[in-house]
């Protein structure tokens, strides 16, 4: 279980998060090696973080794509908005070179897109901004900024130990509410300068308050959100995408003995016999 924690200071909000658990369950379920563990579970963080703006709202789910060149390929981020996260890695084990002790993130994740979606009752809203470093981070504030006209801070990181496994994973998001002043606005940006590692502040024992301590001591907590790794996919949900196919793609369904449906986000596979696919079809 990790932790989400929001809190004021002046017209600057912070948030801080712990997601090692979270972290380490992605990468256990999609088998991810190093830079690939990191460029997911920075993307995992940082979802977790914006969505808390979105905590009481009407959104009822959010997802962010990264489409990019790199042999990483796709990163899929979701929230249901319950505190619930997951994700999907399209190569989860990409060639790289190591550049120091610093895992290659940018590397592995290159260039491209950056789609963010948000679910309400009464539709979807897309956003679409360029990848400018593929370091997953400096991407989404660079998309809070462009979207939302927000200035805003993020740092995202995750240490692995030599077996590739999650030591820790956290971050910290600030941004400047409007009436910020020119010295709130400066000492953010000096405080996250000289930041560093937020994944070896959390490996060192820092929780979510030790971590908003690093930018300011005179904040206000105002509130704070449970997040872990957990799929919502059902066999309900499989059954309205197999509904929804195409009349081909159905008729070559009815053609197999069973057909076993894999979730991508938590690997859960569901199986159907050929007479319970005729009776879906059916029944739609």
């Amino acid at each position: 279980m990790g932790r989400i924690v929001r809190a004021k200071w002046g017209k600057v909000v912070l948030m801080s998060a712990i997601t090692t658990d979270m972290v380490e369950e992605a990468r256990r379920i999609h088998g991810t090696n190093p830079p690939a563990t990191a460029a997911v579970g920075r993307a995992l963080t940082g979802l977790a973080l914006y969505s808390m703006v979105f905590k009481e709202s009407a959104v009822r789910k959010i997802v962010m794509q990264f489409m990019a060149d790199g042999p990483i390929g796709e990163i899929t981020v979701e929230t249901n908005m319950k505190g619930h996260f997951r994700a999907y890695v399209r190569n989860p084990n990409p060639e790289y070179e190591l550049k120091g002790e610093k895992l290659p993130v940018g590397d592995v994740v290159g260039t491209g897109n950056l789609y963010v979606y948000k679910h309400l009752e009464e539709g979807i809203y897309q956003s679409v901004v360029p990848l400018i470093s593929g370091e997953i981070a400096e991407d989404i504030a660079y998309f809070v900024y462009k979207s939302e006209q927000i200035p805003s801070a993020f740092a995202l990181g995750v240490l692995v130990d030599e077996y590739g496994r999650v030591k820790a994973a956290g971050g910290l998001w600030a941004y400047l509410e409007p009436g910020a002043t020119e010295d709130e606005i400066k000492m953010l940006e000096e405080r996250f300068q000289h930041l560093g590692s937020v994944s070896k502040l959390v490996d060192a024992g820092l929780d979510n308050l030790a971590l908003l301590n690093t930018i300011s001591r005179s904040y206000t907590v105002v509130d704070e959100m449970e997040v872990e790794y957990r799929c919502w996919c059902s066999r309900e949900s499989v059954e309205e995408a197999l509904v929804s196919l195409a009349a081909s793609e159905r008729e070559n369904l009815l053609k197999e003995e069973k057909v076993e449906v894999r979730c991508r986000y938590c690997g859960k596979t569901y199986t159907f016999t050929r007479d319970e696919i005729r009776q879906l079809f059916l029944e739609t």
